[in-house]
């Protein structure tokens, strides 16, 4: 899909909430992805999370952290949006074509329809809803497709809260996507609905039928002196846990479109440098999915 104003394929947001383009203006070329293919080395075991997956960056002091639960159907901080069935090897069934299943932190989600998201004011204070937000985080979940479409595709994101045309402004966020053909990308949904992204990049065979691990990592950085966001890419080819392989790395630093001042940025192209509410596993185009070993977890 060109950038700009506009859905990512089978973008809409929320199963109640079919999406519409605002018009903008048309947003420069972003900086090309940086394909990469790096392995992590063997993990001592302070570096393996509560199910034994390996932890990529170190989780922040007392920082927010949420792991799925054995019944995450009791668990007030994840809302899958649809049932969940589980499965006789501990994972979990979800049947739809559109999955939007949230995480939000400790603090719960509170936003409202009526909620206003200036960018100024959220980039000064470094949160959407509450200080303890989802921001610099690693994302992990292993998923098997078993029934995909020709838009099959996983996409895990931060950084804002609701996705609805009732609050466009509550619908900011870095996605990490991966094609069941294979292709990585990642985008940036300034607002609800607008987007950057990079081109895609191939980095794997396709994820149909087979347990894959998946992680995003969003984080904020310093470049050449300039604030920016750091996104990174990573597989687990085998679902062993342990051998993940680097795959895919891009910052915004504050070239990517994003038409900000719709929700009162002080230019188009700000970086959304502020923490959100809410994380999201996505998928579309897969009746038939499989998951399990979710994580998100605050890093330094």
């Amino acid at each position: 899909m060109p950038s700009g104003t506009g859905a990512s394929p089978g973008s809409s947001e929320s199963p109640s909430s079919p999406q519409s383009a605002t018009p903008g203006s048309t947003p420069a070329p972003n900086p090309s992805p940086n394909p990469v293919s790096s392995s992590t080395p063997s993990p001592s075991a302070a570096t393996l999370d509560s199910f034994g997956v390996t932890m990529l960056y170190p989780t922040k002091p007392q920082g927010e952290t949420w792991s799925l639960a054995a019944d995450p159907r009791s668990d007030p901080q994840f809302d899958p949006q649809l049932t969940i069935t589980p499965n006789a090897d501990g994972s979990w069934k979800i049947q739809s074509t559109q999955v939007r299943m949230d995480v939000a932190t400790s603090s719960g989600y509170s936003l409202t329809s009526s909620s206003t998201q200036d960018r100024k004011v959220l980039a000064s204070r470094g949160y959407m809803q509450s200080p303890n937000d989802w921001k610099n985080v690693e994302i992990t979940g292993f998923v098997k497709v078993n029934t995909g479409g020709a838009d099959s595709h996983l996409t895990w994101y931060v950084r804002g809260g609701r996705h609805s045309d009732s609050v466009p402004c509550e619908g900011s966020a870095y996605k990490g996507s991966l094609t069941s053909d294979g292709r990585m990308r990642f985008q940036k949904e300034s607002w609800h609905v607008y987007y950057d992204q990079d081109p895609y990049a191939s980095v794997t065979s396709s994820y149909l039928g087979r347990w894959i691990g998946f992680k995003a990592v969003v984080r904020n950085v310093t470049l050449n002196g300039v604030p920016a966001v750091h996104m990174e890419g990573w597989l687990n080819e085998d679902a062993d846990k342990v051998t993940w392989k680097k795959v895919y790395s891009v910052d915004d630093d504050g070239t990517w479109a994003g038409n900000s001042t719709y929700c009162g940025g002080t230019d188009d192209k700000m970086i959304l440098s502020w923490g959100g509410p809410l994380a999201c596993f996505r998928w579309d185009d897969s009746s038939d999915v499989d998951f399990k070993w979710l994580s998100v977890r605050e890093i330094e």
